[in-house]
């Protein structure tokens, strides 16, 4: 699994965690922070949830319904992931418009109909350096019968897949600082499919090897996908 998914997307991963000291304070496990912030547990963190220390290094993680890879031609349905598609319509929506990769057209029809791509496979991963600037990477493949080696696809115009976000992103603490939550408003390159896209972890910290998370798109309350990030 773990060399599998190294393959995701190109990004140096190193060592996650430099300690931050602790002492009782008078008051059960509070760090020494520096003044203006106070220790959540995992972090040092001010009064809008921005993490002061331990300062990060990048980790990388992600997840798959199952895998595939453009690089090696490789699609792999007996080798699952844990992302699951939660809402069809919502997916849809999302492979239309962030992804441009399906029903572009009034020729809709097979591997160019987003249809098809519900019936594949959805890969998703992050990593985020030293200032918690995140870089986020989904990529998708239709069913298997439109599955084409060398491209990934056979849909004659996929424009963002993958889809790499960087510039737009956003890493912040939610749920009283018990998880997190990276946001973005799509592909500068897409000017017809910038709706937000949230990626949330509703209990978890980076210093973790794994995490559940739910993905939004276009300020949506239901998740259009559902899955566990693992570290690589």
């Amino acid at each position: 699994m773990k060399k599998l998914l190294m393959s995701l997307v190109a990004i140096t991963s190193v060592v996650w965690f430099v300690g931050c000291s602790k002492n009782d304070g008078g008051s059960g496990g509070v760090s020494n922070c520096p003044v203006g912030s106070s220790w959540n547990g995992t972090y040092c963190v001010n009064s809008n949830g921005t993490i002061v220390n331990p300062t990060p290094t990048a980790k990388n993680y992600g997840d798959y319904s199952f895998y595939f890879s453009f690089e090696q031609g490789l699609y792999r349905p007996d080798l699952r992931g844990n992302l699951q598609i939660y809402d069809a319509a919502a997916y849809k929506v999302f492979l239309k418009e962030a992804m441009k990769v399906c029903d572009l057209s009034t020729w809709n029809w097979g591997g160019a109909g987003c249809d098809s791509w519900v019936q594949g496979s959805l890969q998703v991963s992050f990593s985020i350096d030293s200032s918690l600037k995140p870089t986020v990477d989904f990529r998708a493949v239709p069913a298997q019968t439109y599955w084409s080696g060398n491209l990934g696809f056979f849909t004659g115009g996929a424009t963002l897949n993958p889809l790499q976000l960087y510039s737009n992103t956003t890493f912040s603490l939610i749920n009283n600082s018990k998880g997190f939550e990276i946001r973005s408003n799509g592909s500068s390159w897409n000017a017809g499919g910038l709706g937000l896209i949230q990626i949330q972890v509703a209990n978890g910290t980076l210093n973790d090897s794994q995490f559940t998370y739910k993905l939004f798109y276009k300020n949506a309350t239901t998740p259009f996908a559902t899955g566990t990030f693992k570290s690589y």
